[in-house]
Protein backbone atom coordinates (compact mmCIF):
# COMPACT_ATOMS: atom_id res chain seq x y z
CA UNK A 1 0.00 0.00 0.00
CA UNK A 2 3.07 2.48 0.86
CA UNK A 3 6.23 2.40 -1.14
CA UNK A 4 9.06 1.86 1.38
CA UNK A 5 6.56 1.12 4.73
CA UNK A 6 7.92 -0.81 7.47
CA UNK A 7 11.11 -1.45 5.63
CA UNK A 8 14.06 -2.13 8.13
CA UNK A 9 17.29 0.58 8.66
CA UNK A 10 20.21 -0.52 7.11
CA UNK A 11 22.49 2.68 7.12
CA UNK A 12 25.03 2.69 9.43
CA UNK A 13 24.98 6.20 10.26
CA UNK A 14 20.90 7.74 10.91
CA UNK A 15 19.81 11.33 9.38
CA UNK A 16 16.88 11.79 11.27
CA UNK A 17 15.62 14.46 9.33
CA UNK A 18 15.61 12.28 6.17
CA UNK A 19 13.96 9.46 8.20
CA UNK A 20 11.07 11.79 9.05
CA UNK A 21 10.98 13.02 5.70
CA UNK A 22 10.52 9.40 4.27
CA UNK A 23 7.73 8.48 6.44
CA UNK A 24 5.39 11.69 5.93
CA UNK A 25 6.13 10.80 1.89
CA UNK A 26 5.80 7.50 1.82
CA UNK A 27 2.89 6.70 5.02
CA UNK A 28 1.81 9.98 6.37
CA UNK A 29 0.48 11.58 2.87
CA UNK A 30 -0.61 8.45 1.26
CA UNK A 31 -3.00 7.71 4.17
CA UNK A 32 -4.58 10.92 4.03
CA UNK A 33 -4.74 11.18 -0.13
CA UNK A 34 -6.25 7.86 0.33
CA UNK A 35 -9.37 9.29 3.14
CA UNK A 36 -9.60 12.14 0.41
CA UNK A 37 -7.61 14.91 1.83
CA UNK A 38 -6.12 18.07 0.16
CA UNK A 39 -2.32 18.89 1.63
CA UNK A 40 -0.76 22.13 2.15
CA UNK A 41 2.67 21.48 3.89
CA UNK A 42 1.92 19.04 6.39
CA UNK A 43 -1.57 20.04 7.01
CA UNK A 44 -5.00 18.54 5.56
CA UNK A 45 -7.82 19.71 4.83
CA UNK A 46 -11.14 17.62 4.40
CA UNK A 47 -14.46 19.43 3.32
CA UNK A 48 -18.18 17.63 3.94
CA UNK A 49 -21.36 19.28 3.31
CA UNK A 50 -21.49 21.07 6.93
CA UNK A 51 -17.62 21.25 7.99
CA UNK A 52 -14.02 20.78 7.74
CA UNK A 53 -11.76 17.98 8.73
CA UNK A 54 -8.16 19.18 9.53
CA UNK A 55 -5.05 17.61 10.53
CA UNK A 56 -1.76 19.19 11.44
CA UNK A 57 1.16 17.68 11.66
CA UNK A 58 3.65 19.65 14.46
CA UNK A 59 6.88 19.46 14.79
CA UNK A 60 8.92 20.43 18.48
CA UNK A 61 10.42 22.97 18.83
CA UNK A 62 13.38 21.17 20.34
CA UNK A 63 14.18 19.07 18.05
CA UNK A 64 17.60 18.80 17.15
CA UNK A 65 20.01 15.97 15.15
CA UNK A 66 19.85 13.51 17.67
CA UNK A 67 15.65 13.60 18.15
CA UNK A 68 12.99 14.50 15.79
CA UNK A 69 9.63 14.66 18.11
CA UNK A 70 6.13 15.50 16.20
CA UNK A 71 2.04 14.95 17.02
CA UNK A 72 -0.97 15.32 15.06
CA UNK A 73 -3.39 17.90 15.52
CA UNK A 74 -6.74 16.78 14.73
CA UNK A 75 -9.54 19.91 14.40
CA UNK A 76 -13.02 20.59 13.30
CA UNK A 77 -13.53 23.51 11.46
CA UNK A 78 -17.26 25.18 10.86
CA UNK A 79 -17.12 28.53 8.23
CA UNK A 80 -20.00 30.05 9.50
CA UNK A 81 -19.34 30.03 12.91
CA UNK A 82 -16.12 31.40 12.49
CA UNK A 83 -17.52 34.27 10.33
CA UNK A 84 -19.94 34.74 12.99
CA UNK A 85 -17.14 35.56 15.42
CA UNK A 86 -14.36 36.90 13.76
CA UNK A 87 -16.32 38.55 10.96
CA UNK A 88 -13.53 38.41 8.68
CA UNK A 89 -12.95 36.07 5.23
CA UNK A 90 -12.78 32.30 5.62
CA UNK A 91 -9.11 30.71 5.30
CA UNK A 92 -8.53 29.46 1.86
CA UNK A 93 -6.71 26.69 3.53
CA UNK A 94 -7.79 25.82 7.48
CA UNK A 95 -5.41 25.19 9.99
CA UNK A 96 -6.11 23.75 13.61
CA UNK A 97 -5.78 27.01 15.11
CA UNK A 98 -8.82 27.95 12.64
CA UNK A 99 -10.89 25.52 14.47
CA UNK A 100 -13.73 25.97 17.07
CA UNK A 101 -13.21 22.25 18.41
CA UNK A 102 -9.34 20.90 18.17
CA UNK A 103 -7.79 18.03 19.98
CA UNK A 104 -4.32 15.77 19.60
CA UNK A 105 -4.67 12.49 18.13
CA UNK A 106 -2.66 11.19 21.54
CA UNK A 107 -5.34 12.31 23.27
CA UNK A 108 -7.09 9.45 21.88
CA UNK A 109 -4.82 7.21 21.82
CA UNK A 110 -2.98 7.63 24.94
CA UNK A 111 -5.27 9.96 26.91
CA UNK A 112 -2.79 12.34 27.09
CA UNK A 113 -0.40 15.00 25.26
CA UNK A 114 1.53 12.41 23.27
CA UNK A 115 4.54 13.12 20.65
CA UNK A 116 6.21 10.35 18.41
CA UNK A 117 10.05 10.20 18.64
CA UNK A 118 12.59 9.25 16.45
CA UNK A 119 16.11 8.44 17.62
CA UNK A 120 19.06 6.39 17.72
CA UNK A 121 16.65 4.10 20.24
CA UNK A 122 14.24 3.51 18.25
CA UNK A 123 14.18 2.19 14.95
CA UNK A 124 12.46 3.83 11.94
CA UNK A 125 10.51 0.75 10.98
CA UNK A 126 8.69 0.64 15.06
CA UNK A 127 7.57 4.05 14.63
CA UNK A 128 6.25 3.55 10.61
CA UNK A 129 4.44 0.98 12.39
CA UNK A 130 3.11 2.80 15.39
CA UNK A 131 2.54 5.25 13.23
CA UNK A 132 0.25 3.63 10.80
CA UNK A 133 -1.41 2.00 13.75
CA UNK A 134 -2.65 4.78 14.96
CA UNK A 135 -3.98 6.79 11.90
CA UNK A 136 -5.51 3.52 11.07
CA UNK A 137 -7.15 2.75 14.32
CA UNK A 138 -7.80 5.92 15.98
CA UNK A 139 -7.91 8.92 13.44
CA UNK A 140 -9.89 7.34 10.82
CA UNK A 141 -12.37 6.24 12.62
CA UNK A 142 -12.61 9.85 14.01
CA UNK A 143 -12.89 11.29 10.49
CA UNK A 144 -15.40 9.23 9.53
CA UNK A 145 -17.37 9.32 12.36
CA UNK A 146 -17.48 13.62 12.27
CA UNK A 147 -18.80 14.48 9.66
CA UNK A 148 -21.29 17.09 10.54
CA UNK A 149 -22.72 19.68 13.33
CA UNK A 150 -24.64 16.53 14.83
CA UNK A 151 -21.66 14.62 15.32
CA UNK A 152 -19.58 17.31 16.43
CA UNK A 153 -22.66 17.76 19.35
CA UNK A 154 -22.30 14.23 20.30
CA UNK A 155 -18.02 14.19 20.13
CA UNK A 156 -18.56 17.26 22.71
CA UNK A 157 -21.20 15.57 25.06
CA UNK A 158 -19.43 12.00 25.17
CA UNK A 159 -15.66 13.09 25.05
CA UNK A 160 -14.88 15.04 28.73
CA UNK A 161 -11.60 16.13 27.13
CA UNK A 162 -13.41 17.76 24.08
CA UNK A 163 -15.85 18.90 25.97
CA UNK A 164 -13.17 20.91 28.28
CA UNK A 165 -10.87 22.81 25.89
CA UNK A 166 -13.56 23.66 23.17
CA UNK A 167 -14.97 27.36 23.89
CA UNK A 168 -18.08 27.86 25.18
CA UNK A 169 -19.34 30.02 22.75
CA UNK A 170 -18.84 27.02 20.25
CA UNK A 171 -20.46 24.91 22.27
CA UNK A 172 -23.54 26.85 22.57
CA UNK A 173 -23.91 27.94 19.07
CA UNK A 174 -23.24 24.32 17.46
CA UNK A 175 -26.25 23.06 20.55
CA UNK A 176 -28.24 26.08 18.89
CA UNK A 177 -27.82 24.92 15.28
CA UNK A 178 -28.91 21.67 16.26
CA UNK A 179 -32.09 22.22 17.91
CA UNK A 180 -31.11 21.19 21.48
CA UNK A 181 -32.01 24.55 22.62
CA UNK A 182 -32.37 23.48 26.40
CA UNK A 183 -28.55 22.48 26.55
CA UNK A 184 -27.78 25.50 24.69
CA UNK A 185 -29.80 27.75 27.19
CA UNK A 186 -28.27 25.42 29.81
CA UNK A 187 -24.50 26.31 28.70
CA UNK A 188 -25.05 30.09 27.78
CA UNK A 189 -26.32 31.03 31.08
CA UNK A 190 -23.76 28.91 32.98
CA UNK A 191 -21.36 30.81 30.67
CA UNK A 192 -22.96 33.90 31.55
CA UNK A 193 -22.88 33.76 34.89
CA UNK A 194 -19.22 33.14 34.99
CA UNK A 195 -18.33 36.03 32.46
CA UNK A 196 -20.06 38.81 35.27
CA UNK A 197 -17.74 36.50 37.87
CA UNK A 198 -14.81 35.79 36.64
CA UNK A 199 -12.14 34.18 39.26
CA UNK A 200 -8.92 35.51 40.48
CA UNK A 201 -5.92 33.74 38.74
CA UNK A 202 -3.95 32.37 41.87
CA UNK A 203 -0.36 30.84 41.33
CA UNK A 204 2.40 29.51 43.88
CA UNK A 205 5.96 29.50 43.35
CA UNK A 206 7.80 26.73 45.49
CA UNK A 207 11.62 28.25 45.94
CA UNK A 208 14.86 25.91 45.77
CA UNK A 209 14.64 26.89 49.71
CA UNK A 210 11.48 25.16 50.37
CA UNK A 211 9.49 28.38 51.21
CA UNK A 212 6.35 29.24 49.23
CA UNK A 213 5.37 32.12 47.57
CA UNK A 214 1.57 32.72 46.62
CA UNK A 215 0.09 35.35 43.98
CA UNK A 216 -2.85 36.50 43.39
CA UNK A 217 -4.14 38.09 40.41
CA UNK A 218 -7.38 40.50 40.56
CA UNK A 219 -9.72 39.31 37.76
CA UNK A 220 -12.21 41.75 35.63
CA UNK A 221 -15.11 41.10 33.58
CA UNK A 222 -14.60 40.86 29.65
CA UNK A 223 -17.39 42.98 28.60
CA UNK A 224 -16.67 42.35 24.86
CA UNK A 225 -17.29 38.62 25.75
CA UNK A 226 -20.43 39.62 28.02
CA UNK A 227 -22.06 41.30 25.10
CA UNK A 228 -21.58 38.73 22.89
CA UNK A 229 -23.01 36.35 25.10
CA UNK A 230 -26.22 38.67 25.25
CA UNK A 231 -26.61 39.18 21.67
CA UNK A 232 -26.79 35.23 21.47
CA UNK A 233 -29.24 35.51 23.83
CA UNK A 234 -31.09 38.18 22.34
CA UNK A 235 -31.15 36.66 18.71
CA UNK A 236 -32.26 33.09 20.39
CA UNK A 237 -35.33 34.49 22.59
CA UNK A 238 -33.10 32.91 25.40
CA UNK A 239 -33.41 35.13 28.95
CA UNK A 240 -30.50 35.19 30.89
CA UNK A 241 -30.53 34.79 34.32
Amino acid sequence: MFKSLFKKETKAERNLQLEFDEILKNLVFPFFKELGFKKNGNGFNKKTSELTQVVNIQKSRWNHQDNVSFTFNIGFFVAELYAENWNKEIPKFIREYDCQICFRLGQVVKGNDYWYELNNTKEKVNLEIEIYKHLENYLKPIIEKNIDLNSLKELILNDEKVGLTTAEIYKIKIFLKVGEIEKAKELLNKAYLSALNPEDYVSKTVYPDGTEEIKTSKSKINIEYVERLKKIGEENNITLN
